[in-house]
């Protein structure tokens, strides 16, 4: 806790450290990860018509709801709130740049990528500035697909589900503190608690949450619900 945001000993480090010493003590094999490695192109792949019809109806739909509050909206927000001064990154050009990964990755054998509020905030709490911990983020994901894709299980291993979890927490810890910004907007708060409560609450949260969070947004913002007399 006494490293977080710390940008010149960044906690993640620590904590990665950390999981890498534990796997260890935990019986880490570490004979077969190198004797697993090897390079391992992508194969290209084109998907077939029934893939993407399937696919679509019973990935891309349901994930529309989570994909475009999470992964584009909201990742929208907070570069706002982090860095005012990159004006320039908006809904636009996240949603495009998202979409562009997602044509291209099932090509590649690639599965659904997406950008993320909870990585975003988390990389900033964790001390990171720069789009260089993206990076260094996705070169260690190329170099473990690239290097050790027949041992990606064993080389999980090196980074415990206990540390994951600790940044986890912070990571939603990060998330939950800029709720603060609308404490003083009483109504903004109240559609905030509430789209919460639907989403952890009610089948299809996402889904319901974003709706009904847009809808009473709207009211609040033409005068015809006035939460904050509540």
């Amino acid at each position: 806790m006494s490293l977080y945001g710390n940008r010149r000993i960044p906690a993640a480090i620590i904590l990665l450290l950390i999981g890498v010493v534990f796997a260890f003590f935990k019986g880490l094999d570490v004979g077969s990860i190198v004797s697993g490695v090897g390079l391992s192109l992508p194969l290209f792949n084109v998907p077939s018509l029934e893939g993407m019809l399937k696919g679509g109806l019973q990935l891309a739909l349901p994930q529309l709801p989570l994909s475009l509050a999470n992964s584009v909206i909201a990742t929208s927000l907070l570069v706002r709130d982090f860095f005012p001064e990159r004006n320039d990154v908006n809904v636009k050009k996240i949603g495009v740049t998202y979409g562009i990964m997602n044509i291209v990755s099932p090509f590649f054998s690639g599965i659904p990528v997406c950008h993320g509020a909870g990585g975003m905030a988390g990389h900033y709490r964790f001390g990171a500035r720069t789009g260089g911990s993206v990076i260094i983020y996705g070169c260690i994901y190329l170099i473990l697909g690239l290097a050790f894709a027949s041992v990606v299980e064993e080389v999980t291993r090196l980074f415990p589900f206990p540390i994951l979890g600790v940044l986890l927490f912070f990571e939603g810890f990060a998330l939950l503190q800029l709720v603060r910004d609308v404490q003083q907007q009483t109504g903004e708060f109240y559609i905030a608690i509430l789209v919460g409560a639907i989403i952890i609450g009610l089948p299809y949260g996402y889904l319901i949450g974003l709706v009904a969070g847009a809808i009473l947004y709207r009211l609040t913002r033409t005068g015809k619900l006035k939460l904050s007399q509540i």
